[in-house]
Order: C-alpha cells, then structure tokens, then sequence
C-alpha cells in the first residue's frame, strides 16, 4: 500500500512535494485553502495590474491529477511521539511520515490598533483589497494619503505598485531600520529613493509605529502620520502549532531542521519552505521554496526505502524585486542590476513557474494559463519582439550596482 504520507499546506513547497511523490504511495495533502498563491506577484493586485485568479493556482485539482488524497482542513494539533494529527474537521489523521510546509503568518507586533485599522498584505485576499481601497481613495475629493508601515521587499513592492497606478497620492514609508531592503545590497535603497523623486513620497527610516487608528500612524521620530489607508507589510510571526508541538517527549521546536530538512526534535517529521529553519538561514523566496519541496520529496522516498538521507543545497538563483513600472532589480549576491527591462524577467518566472506547477493539461488549466498570459501583455512601456529601437533602449537604461555598494 506505500507508506502514509501526510504534507500539511499546498503552497509552492507542499504542491511541488506532492506532485514530486509518486501515487505508489499513500500521500494525503491537508490544507486550509483549495488554492496555492503565487505570493511573489501578489504587490500587482494593488495597482490592478493582476487579478486574484492570476495568481491561484488549483492545488487541489492537480493533487487529485497526481493521484493523491486532498483534504479541505486546518490542523490544529500535532502529536508527534503518536504520529497523528487534529484536524479541525476530519478529527485524527495518522502518518507514517509528515512534511510540514504552513508557510509563516504575519504579525503586527502587539502595536495598538494595528490589528483593528491598518490592512495587511500577506494573501491574495488581503492584497485585492488593499486594492479595492485605493480605487476608492482614487475617486474621492482631494489627496489620499497612504502609510506603508515597513521598508522590506513587501513594503518597497507595494510602494511601487502605488506610483505605477495612483502617482497623485500623497505616501509616507515607516520603518525601525536605517535603510530600506535591509537585507539586499545597500544600492538598493539608495535607486528606490531616487526614483521616488517627483512623487509625493517621504520615507522615514529608524521610526517605530507606536499606535495606529483609522485616521493617523502615530511614531516615535516622525509623530502623527495622517492616514486614509495603512498598509501594514510587518514581518512574519512563528506559527504556535509548531512551536507548541516540539518532539516527543513535547521538547523543542519543530521549525528546527537538520540540512536533510528532518526535524532535529521529530523523526519522521520534515519541514519545507519558510517555516523551516535551517543550520544557514535561507531568504524567504519562492524558488528556495519550491526546491526544499522536491529536496524533502526526494528524502522522504529515501527515508521510505531506508536509505540515507541527503543534505538540501541552496540554489544560487538570483531574485527579483520589483519596484512598478519603474524598474526591477535583479540580485545575486552583492551584485544587482535595476532597469525596466528586467520586469521582462520577472514576468518569465512568473509565467514558467506557474506553468510548471499547472500545465495547460485540460479545458480550465488552459484557460487559466491565458489569462495569465492575457494579464502581461498589455503592460505599458514593454517594447515588443519587433520594436528593436524600444528593447535597445530599455536594455542601454540598465543601471549595474557592483560590489562596493553592497549589504551593511
């Protein structure tokens, strides 16, 4: 009969393990939502330049395509000396072997009011109506004004997105760190600001959100921010299922995993994608995430037939950060290149990885692939295939940020 295999979550992780493992085996896929996001596009819903179904891809369809069983549920438990779940609606689901892949939540820090007043930005969902509120704001008298509270790659993107759509509205970027992309080359944050230049724009860095309420972001350097939308782009919470769960003996953490992506307190529990925390910590990127997921795929045949397990090595694709129609940036290590032209990139992976995960195999997955395709072409600025003066100039307007500008 094959072994029991459990995936919790059917995001790019939790997808690309199920559709890696074969149907001999007994593979179940729980999940709260019938759908995988693809998160990295989900800025482009606030200018409108997606729509939510571009960007949803069928996971329970193509679970059911590879053979295996999808169930519409959320854990609520995990009993790992039992190996058993708790789902809220189908109650103990046994395992012989679970991959846990819930991604991370959101969170806003316990600031007061965030919760009631600011709009995050972490879903499909949430992103769409963020989007709502901004044509709102777009057909009401006078300026809107629009707080961005973080200056991380959500924060930049959704700021981004503003100016490609609502360049008129008046927006203020809040966040603790000295600089923006703190993470990425220092470069970056200097190109984002220049090309704020024009816009009624103004970033407040080393500030702390102190209070939020429907009209104003309150903080501790730049005071009372006037607010008619808060976006809130905050970083991401640890999940109490798997803090709560630990090993056994109900010890340790489960997001802790060896490089074989094997929990270091559970046997037979593996962790892929951005809950997993592995000896080097990985970016939070959707290709580091769609590669754990075929690595622990790939163990947890080995482990199935007793063999040794192998180490996960991290890729060295480089990643995309966009910035509207202003630009994106292409980086890979110290090194990053900004231009135009490197949308056309990011539009590529869009559309390969979403092809790759729901190939256009029948009617409605066709229909699917058009309309992401359909969404892209239209986009204004892209030169076409034929316009050689356009793509010349795009590709001349490429800016190389080297080294010696690199990561504080």
């Amino acid at each position: 009969m094959g072994a029991r295999i459990v995936i919790v979550g059917a995001g790019f992780a939790g997808l690309r393990a199920a559709l890696d493992l074969p149907a001999t085996e007994q593979v179940t896929v729980v999940a709260n939502r019938r759908w995988c996001e693809f998160l990295p596009n989900i800025h482009e819903l606030l200018s409108g330049r997606r729509t939510p179904g571009s960007l949803r891809i069928d996971a329970e369809a193509r679970v059911r395509g590879a053979g295996h069983r999808f169930v519409l549920d959320e854990i609520t438990s995990i009993d790992t000396g039992g190996r058993t779940l708790k789902g809220r609606a189908t109650g103990t689901i046994p395992y012989d072997i679970l991959l846990l892949t819930p991604g991370l939540a959101g969170t806003t820090g316990g600031v007061e009011g965030a919760a009631e007043h600011a709009l995050p930005f972490k879903s499909v969902d949430e992103c769409a109506r963020i989007g709502r509120r901004l044509r709102e704001l777009a057909e009401a008298p006078g300026t809107p004004r629009v707080v961005i509270v973080g200056g991380g790659l959500e924060g930049v993107e959704a700021l981004g997105e503003i100016l490609r759509a609502f360049p008129t509205f008046a927006v203020e970027l809040v966040d603790g760190a000295s600089r923006l992309l703190p993470t990425e080359p220092a470069a970056l944050d200097r190109v984002v600001r220049a090309e704020c230049s024009g816009f009624d724009v103004r970033i407040h860095d080393r500030t702390r959100v102190e209070r939020v309420t429907a009209e104003a972001v309150f903080t501790d350097r730049a005071g009372r921010l006037e607010s008619d939308l808060t976006i809130w782009t905050g970083g991401p919470a640890r999940l109490p299922l798997l803090e709560e769960a630990g090993g056994g003996d109900g010890t340790g953490r489960l997001t802790s995993v060896a490089a074989t992506l094997e929990s270091l307190v559970a046997p037979g529990v593996f962790l892929a994608g951005d809950a997993a925390e592995l000896p080097r910590p990985l970016a939070k990127q959707a290709y580091h995430a769609l590669d754990m997921g075929s690595h622990a795929a790939a163990n947890i045949l080995r482990r199935v037939r007793q063999e040794p397990l192998e180490d996960f090595v991290e890729s060295g694709k480089p990643s995309l950060i966009s910035f509207g129609d202003r630009g994106c940036f292409l980086v890979a290590g110290s090194w990053a290149v900004f231009g135009p032209s490197v949308s056309l990139a990011k539009e590529a992976v869009f559309q390969m990885v979403a092809t790759t995960l729901a190939p256009p195999s029948d009617i409605k997955a066709a229909a699917d692939t058009w309309m992401r395709l359909s969404e892209a072409l239209p986009e204004p600025g892209w030169p076409t295939l034929t316009d050689v003066r356009a793509i010349l100039s795009d590709v001349c307007d490429l800016r190389l940020l080297p080294p010696e500008t690199s990561r504080d």
